[in-house]
C-alpha cells in the first residue's frame, strides 16, 4: 500500500513528495495513533513502507532521517495468548547478542505476560508487538509501577527503527523506565536520542550453585529461623519488608495482593525457599527474611531479602543470605544469584563475602 502523504499537524510545514511510500518511523508515528491531518489513525493499520534516503521527516521528538532500506507489511497490536512463542523466541535472539545465551524460556515469558495483566489489567492495556511481513520482531510491555519491558530482535535491517517504535509506545505511558545493559550503547543512544537519559544502575550477581564452600549460618543470639506457613504469614512478612523496601531507589512498594500473586503463587513456588527468621528464639515476630525461587534453566534467585530495622547490625543479613543459599544449593542449581541497586554499597558488600560476582549491569533510564 502507497500512503498519499497527508498535511502533518506540525509549528513548520515539511516538504514531501506529493506520494511518497511512507518511512517506517512516520509509520510507526501513524500507527501509534498520533493525530495526523487531522485525523486519528488506528495502531493496526497496516501498510508498506519503502524508506527514501533523500527525506528529513520533523516528528515531535526531532528529526527521524530516513534510510536506504526496504520495509515490508507492518502491523502493531496487543500481544495475544497465541504470541507467547513468538515473543520468546525475539526475547531469546535478543539474549544471546546481549549475554551468548538465551536468559530464560516461553515459560518466563508467560509469567511476564502475567505480570502486565496483574498490574495494567489487560494485554491490549498493557502490551505492543510489531510484526513485519506477518513476523513478530519485537515487543513492549508495561510490567507494572512504571516499569518496562522492550525486546526487538536485532538481526533484522529495521531494528532500530522498531526499537524506537517501541520505546515511544511505553513512553505514552508518561513516568516510566526503560533499562537496557551497560554495554548495549546502541539501546543508550537511541534511548538518548528520545530523551531517555540514565537515572540509576543495577547489578544481576551470581556464584555457583554449588555451595559446598559456604559456612553454616550463625543465628544471632535470640534469633531463629522458623517455617514459612503460606497464607498464615503473609501478611506480616509484606509488612516487614515494606517498612524499609523503598528506602532503596529503584524498589518498589507493591500492594499485597500483587507481591502474593508474583512472589508467592505459581508453579515455581516452594515455601522451603523462603527464609524467615523470628525473634524470641523462633517466637516471636519476624525480623529477617529472603525469598528464593527457582527458574528454568537451573538457576536458583533469591527475589528479596531483607531485616528489620530493630535486629540490624547483629550480622542477621549475613545468616539469611546462606540459609536461602544452602536451601537453592539443594535444589542444585546451576547458579544462584539476585539482584541489587549499583548504590547499595553495603549490599554489595554482602553478597560479595559469600563469593557473589556481578555478571551483569543494567542501565534504567528515564526521560529528562
Amino acid at each position: 500500500m502507497v500512503f498519499t502523504a497527508p498535511e502533518l499537524v506540525e509549528t513548520e510545514p515539511i516538504e514531501v513528495f506529493r506520494e511518497v511510500e511512507v518511512a517506517l518511523e512516520l509509520q510507526c508515528w501513524v500507527l501509534t495513533g498520533r493525530v495526523v491531518g487531522g485525523e486519528e489513525r488506528s495502531e493496526t493499520h497496516a501498510g508498506h513502507a519503502v524508506m527514501v534516503g533523500s527525506g528529513e521527516i520533523a516528528a515531535p521528538t526531532g528529526p527521524w532521517r530516513c534510510n536506504d532500506r526496504t520495509v515490508g507489511e507492518i502491523e502493531v497490536r496487543p500481544a495475544v495468548d497465541d504470541d507467547v512463542a513468538a515473543i520468546s523466541r525475539v526475547i531469546d535472539v535478543q539474549d544471546t547478542a546481549w549475554w551468548g545465551e538465551p536468559d530464560g524460556d516461553i515459560t518466563d515469558v508467560r509469567d511476564e505476560l502475567g505480570r502486565v495483566e496483574l498490574t495494567v489489567g489487560s494485554l491490549e492495556g498493557g502490551t505492543r508487538v510489531m510484526l513485519v511481513d506477518g513476523e513478530l520482531v519485537g515487543v513492549a510491555m508495561m510490567v507494572g509501577h512504571g516499569h518496562t519491558s522492550v525486546a526487538v530482535d536485532p538481526t533484522i535491517a529495521a531494528a532500530a527503527d522498531v526499537r524506537l517504535a517501541m520505546f515511544e509506545w511505553v513512553a505514552s505511558f508518561g513516568d516510566v523506565e526503560i533499562e537496557s545493559p551497560a554495554q548495549d550503547t546502541d539501546r543508550l543512544v537511541e534511548l538518548a536520542s528520545i530523551g531517555f537519559v540514565p537515572r540509576r544502575s543495577s547489578f544481576e550477581l551470581e556464584r555457583a550453585g554449588d555451595v559446598s564452600d559456604l559456612p553454616a549460618p550463625a543465628w544471632p543470639s535470640g534469633v531463629a529461623v522458623a517455617p514459612f506457613r503460606l497464607g498464615a504469614d503473609d501478611e506480616e512478612l509484606h509488612e516487614m519488608i515494606y517498612s524499609f523496601w523503598t528506602d532503596v531507589p529503584g524498589h518498589t512498594a507493591r500492594p499485597i495482593e500483587e507481591w502474593r500473586a508474583l512472589l508467592l503463587s505459581g508453579p515455581w513456588f516452594d515455601a522451603e525457599l523462603v527464609v524467615v527468621a523470628r525473634a524470641a528464639d523462633g517466637t516471636g515476630p519476624i525480623v529477617g527474611c529472603a525469598l528464593g525461587r527457582t527458574y528454568t534453566g537451573n538457576v536458583g534467585w533469591v527475589s528479596q531479602l531483607g531485616v528489620a530495622r530493630s535486629a540490624r547490625g547483629l550480622g542477621l543479613g549475613r545468616a539469611v543470605l546462606l540459609e536461602a543459599c544452602h536451601r537453592l544449593g539443594r535444589k542444585e542449581p546451576s547458579v544462584i544469584g539476585l539482584g541489587v541497586e549499583a548504590e547499595n554499597v553495603n549490599a554489595l558488600g554482602l553478597y560479595r563475602s559469600v563469593g557473589m560476582d556481578v555478571a551483569r549491569e543494567w542501565v534504567h533510564c528515564q526521560r529528562r
